[in-house]
């Protein structure tokens, strides 16, 4: 399934123009009939083959200009491509409403798990829990690289299941925030794309809310 959403996404994204791997991201606006401003974001990302793909992400600033990703407003090219990220996962893509910070991409996946299929990671049992893994390990330098997170949570009331996840003291950085309408487990990945232009350590972190508790974690990349 994954192979053949890939095949069908890269497909659609062949007629996208060509951008430097050596840039995080590319922007051009767009203006709606009724004046309303969309950020096309065109990044590189991986194709589960060796190789990589550019993908455009739209992007659409609120009052207060952040960047807001929904994957309900994206093209199909778009769709099929974060399906695959996700499917690679073995998760789906996120339904809630991601904003991006600076020059930075990313993608939220998740995986709703059935009453008692979770556990808190210490292995004792709560109704509300979270547990959280930042992005840690070598990263390349001079290139455009992918962050990921993971992050499980069971949640005994209906709420908000706010997530961010950060690189290198937060430059970039991609939150996710999803709206349940009943208590909720679940098992997700969250990433970032950045690039670091000098070998050197950096901080990286993943902060993740539910509506009872909240949890953070911390990690370090060593860039070379």
């Amino acid at each position: 399934m994954k192979l053949q959403l890939l095949a069908l996404s890269a497909t659609l994204l062949l007629a996208a123009p060509a951008f430097s791997q050596t840039l995080l991201s590319t922007d051009r606006v767009e203006l709606g009939a009724n004046g309303d401003r969309t950020i096309i974001r065109s990044s590189t990302w991986p194709d589960f083959d060796g190789g990589s793909v550019q993908v455009d992400q739209l992007l659409y600033p609120d009052s207060s200009g952040q960047l807001i990703y929904r994957y309900e407003q994206q093209n199909e090219a778009t769709k099929l491509y974060h399906q695959a990220f996700c499917a690679d996962m073995d998760m789906e893509p996120s339904k809630g409403e991601g904003i991006i910070r600076g020059p930075a991409t990313g993608w939220a996946c998740t995986l709703e798990i059935k009453e008692g299929g979770a556990q808190p990671q210490s292995g004792l049992k709560s109704t509300n829990w979270v547990s959280a893994t930042a992005p840690a390990g070598r990263v390349p330098v001079g290139v455009s690289y992918f962050s990921s997170g993971r992050m499980a949570a069971t949640s005994s009331v209906a709420g908000a299941r706010s997530a961010t996840v950060g690189v290198d003291n937060g430059r970039c950085s991609f939150t996710d925030t999803r709206h349940y309408g009943a208590p909720f487990s679940l098992s997700e990945g969250i990433g970032v794309s950045c690039i670091v232009h000098e070998s050197r350590f950096l901080n990286t972190s993943l902060d993740v809310c539910i509506p009872k508790q909240c949890t953070s974690n911390r990690g370090t990349q060593f860039a070379q």
